[in-house]
């Protein structure tokens, strides 16, 4: 045998040793990834089924078992062939699998705080977190950090190291195989279960899709249509009856209140006009009040708007709450601090379809004639039409002591407004009049900010307002974006740069703000989604079916 020979055969049983030492390294980093995969499955709802968690269990093996898989596919395979030399390959393999195991702690964390993944949307969150943990950090906390990230360097050097001394007795173990068959068919099985799952609308497993990082389960419904096996139309309508209202729970308020009241006594009236018109809005301009700098949406729907400003909540609760007829939660800690809370309609106000009593029975309704626009503490709301702008003035003199706001229920209707077109910002825009308050300038509100905003000077309740409504207090001037809204049966989440209407198909389109022209193709981020969801659905414990 020549010397070329000899040493092609010396390169090539090298290469071969390389490989399976990579084998075995990426072995004991699976490990590590199962148990770091342990802080997604901890932080997720428990499934309602035993199908859902031996899903669970069988995607946890197979999703964390794929990913250092790929890691040594794509980086150390090629290594050992390019730099076949053990000491640089150990050191050069420990590193790149330390930052990927330190990236994998990182989602973990951030998931199990946010409730999605990182990626470029999500990293403005994660660096605001991090300057308020570093911020003033003491040399603790900072020296613990550099540790940990040292720990984890010297795990994987520990065992890059381990695993080439005693890569000869690891080979003569029979676990590599069966441990490989069992991850191969975890992968596949839970990925197949998935398109069964996806097709069936099985719940307790499609709700698992965004628990684990870089997770992209098969689909049915693109996958199957795609090839004719399942109808669309058909999927959707049976999708659509999973989203149905009857099916919501409600948790409102969200958590008993505990409230304080706070030291002020100046009375407060708000005045909402059903519909915007310009014969209203010129009276409001000379009659003394300010109009505001802020952008505020009404209602498509005056009834919507009507319960959206009552509640503070999305319309999303609107038949929930008319059915069990449950009173704003706000009422109570009003009444235990003996601020009243008083309703005005005037006689023009339809009340067969803009009624109060629809959603609760506790509020009861004066003339507009008895108002008097006393100054002892109280709350008043008073609801016009635009057959009452000859009287706006009359009420505004009865009220010039107190903090008075003036809005609409629903923009002008425009009957040659197509689809979706309605909900573009130029055409769901309202004024916001105020006097005695001093609002900031908000680039983006909506009715359910109102009660908030009087709310704030009234009372402070543990939680803020997050208890019992999705508003937020107009007084402070903080980001805003997203806007989250719901136009029954369609959600609407109005960012800084572009729309996203989502109907309850779970279809959407994205336009562009403000000039509202639709982006094909483009698809909102994920967490933007997820955050739409969940601060929708704060209030709710939706009953799950196995079906």
């Amino acid at each position: 045998m020549g010397k070329d020979q000899r040493g092609k055969y010396q390169r090539r049983d090298k290469i071969a040793r390389l490989i399976s030492w990579g084998h075995w390294f990426t072995f004991a980093n699976i490990i590590l990834c199962l148990f770091i995969g342990l802080l997604y499955v901890e932080a997720s709802p428990e499934s309602p089924s035993a199908i859902g968690t031996l899903y669970m269990l069988v995607s946890w093996l197979g999703h964390f078992a794929f990913l250092p898989f790929v890691f040594f596919i794509i980086l150390i395979f090629p290594l050992c062939l390019i730099v076949p030399y053990s000491k640089v390959l150990r050191g050069l393999a420990a590193l790149v699998a330390s930052f990927g195991l330190i990236a994998l702690i990182a989602d973990a964390l951030f998931f199990r705080q946010y409730g999605y993944h990182l990626n470029t949307y999500s990293l403005a969150q994660m660096t605001k977190d991090a300057e308020a943990v570093f911020t003033g950090a003491s040399f603790v906390i900072i020296s613990a950090v550099l540790l940990g990230f040292l720990l984890i360097v010297g795990i994987e050097l520990l065992l890059a190291n381990l695993a080439w001394k005693r890569l000869s007795d690891l080979q003569r173990k029979k676990i590599g195989a069966p441990a490989t068959a069992v991850f191969v068919l975890c992968f596949f099985v839970s990925h197949s279960v998935h398109v069964w799952a996806d097709a069936s609308l099985y719940t307790p497993i499609t709700q698992q899709d965004d628990m684990f990082p870089l997770s992209y389960p098969t689909t049915a419904k693109t996958l199957m249509a795609k090839h004719g096996v399942i109808d669309v139309e058909s999927y959707q309508a049976r999708q659509q009856m999973l989203m149905a209202t009857d099916k919501i729970k409600l948790k409102y308020p969200k958590q008993p209140l505990l409230c304080s009241k706070k030291d002020f006594e100046q009375p407060a009236t708000i005045i909402l006009f059903n519909e915007y018109s310009e014969n209203i809005n010129a009276a409001l301009a000379g009659s003394g009040l300010t109009q505001t700098q802020v952008t505020m949406l009404a209602h498509p729907r005056q009834e919507g708007g009507l319960f959206q400003f009552l509640y503070g909540l999305p319309d999303f609760y609107q038949d929930t709450i008319e059915r069990q007829k449950v009173m704003p939660a706000y009422l109570k800690p009003l009444n235990d601090f003996n601020i009243e809370m008083n309703w005005y309609l005037s006689e023009q106000w339809n009340t067969d379809e803009l009624s109060l009593s629809q959603f609760t029975d506790e509020i009861s309704t004066e003339s507009l004639q008895s108002f008097t626009g006393r100054n002892n503490q109280r709350i008043n709301v008073i609801l016009l039409t635009e057959d009452n702008t000859d009287q706006l003035s009359g009420i505004l003199t009865k009220a010039r002591q107190h903090q008075v706001l003036v809005s609409y229920l629903s923009p002008k209707e425009q009957s040659g407004l197509l689809g979706k077109e309605q909900f573009a910002l130029a055409n769901m825009t309202v004024p916001l009049w105020q006097s005695n308050l001093e609002l900031p300038k908000q680039p983006i509100a909506g009715l359910m900010d109102i009660i908030p905003t009087v709310m704030d000077d009234r009372i402070a309740c543990a939680g803020s307002f997050k208890n019992y409504t999705n508003g937020e207090s107009l007084h402070s001037q903080k980001p805003r974006w997203p806007l989250i809204e719901t136009y029954s049966p369609y959600i609407v989440i109005y960012d800084e740069a572009e729309i996203t209407i989502l109907d309850n198909s779970g279809q959407f389109n994205v336009y562009s703000s403000p000039e509202f022209t639709l982006k094909k193709g483009s698809e909102p981020p994920v967490p933007v989604l997820i955050d739409a969801l969940k601060d929708l659905k704060r209030f709710t414990e939706t009953q799950e079916s196995g079906n």
